[in-house]
């Protein structure tokens, strides 16, 4: 599977016009913070949702399956190599463990919904979009809400309480269980109900990257620029861990959908997640905060690069 670098690059950089969109927005003010998260509210629990169930609804075939499972083993591989990565990268900083829980929360976690969908959706296609959903998407909902939220709230002032319930229902879960059940069982949907998802499914892509914009409108900048641990972050996060998946992978022989959507997947910016759950724990919510700036500003130049591997 090879990748145009300029038709890539034009995808890329629609994308990062979105972002700057938002940026602007939040700058300005046009957009609030209220706003924000009405408008994150929106894509989480309505946009989102539609767009991972529409994802799975395509003819079952055993390949399909297959290569969706197979993603799943990679993608849990993956998540081990990067938190092995994470503690050996954090390890000899000089900070508290706190904040190296942070940073090595926001090295395991990648912004699978807010820019993964919409960018293997806009290099790859609808087919691709499915895999990633059911591959990538799964295991990461599941990190995020057990270890994810373990590793920032343990060293906090809050004790840890992890909430089965919240995690079954979380929209992202929901939706690709529901997703799988009429995938599996081929259930049809009432033409109503097929316009009415065809319609919301679009609007992810365009509304996630102005969140993400409105995101990196509201960070301190200058202090974000200063923090020399971000610089080194972000390139662990974004260039070397991609890398040293797609070699492992290339490796052990895997290509096509099983090598791209989980290098592509991971190589994508620290999840806001990480900063929404450093500050339920009053753990370093501007630490978070400003990692998801870093990554997600510098991800803009990475994301191209990392797709030169293939």
């Amino acid at each position: 599977m090879e990748f145009d670098f300029l038709l890539t690059l034009q995808k890329v950089l629609v994308l990062f016009l979105l972002i700057v969109i938002g940026f602007i927005a939040g700058r300005v003010n046009l957009i609030s913070e209220t706003g924000q998260k009405n408008i994150t509210a929106l894509v989480l629990n309505i946009t989102m949702p539609a767009t991972i169930f529409m994802a799975m609804q395509l003819e079952m075939s055993e390949e399909r399956i297959q290569t969706a499972l197979t993603i799943v083993l990679i993608m849990v591989g993956l998540y081990l190599l990067m938190f092995l990565v994470g503690f050996l990268v954090t390890k000899p900083l000089k900070m508290t463990i706190a904040e190296k829980d942070v940073i090595r929360t926001a090295l395991l976690l990648s912004n699978t919904s807010f820019m993964g969908y919409p960018m293997v959706s806009s290099l790859l296609g609808e087919e691709a979009l499915f895999y990633a959903v059911i591959g990538a998407g799964f295991v990461f909902e599941i990190v995020s809400w057990t270890l994810g939220v373990y590793m920032v709230g343990r060293n906090s002032d809050t004790s840890v309480k992890l909430d089965f319930k919240k995690i079954i229902l979380s929209p992202g879960i929901l939706s690709i269980t529901v997703g799988l059940i009429f995938f599996i069982f081929q259930i049809p949907l009432p033409e109503v109900a097929d316009n009415l998802l065809n319609t919301l499914s679009p609007a992810t892509s365009p509304l996630a990257m102005i969140v993400v914009g409105l995101i990196l409108s509201r960070g301190n900048i200058k202090e974000a620029f200063a923090n020399k641990v971000l610089y080194l972050g972000s390139f662990v996060k974004l260039l070397l861990v991609p890398v040293l998946a797609w070699f492992i992978l290339s490796t052990l022989g895997f290509s096509g959908p099983q090598l791209v959507i989980p290098v592509i997947m991971i190589s994508m910016p620290t999840a806001t997640y990480v900063a929404m759950f450093a500050d339920n724990y009053n753990n370093n919510q501007k630490l978070a905060s400003q990692f998801v700036f870093m990554s997600s500003l510098l991800s803009i130049i990475t994301i191209p690069l990392v797709t030169l591997l293939f």
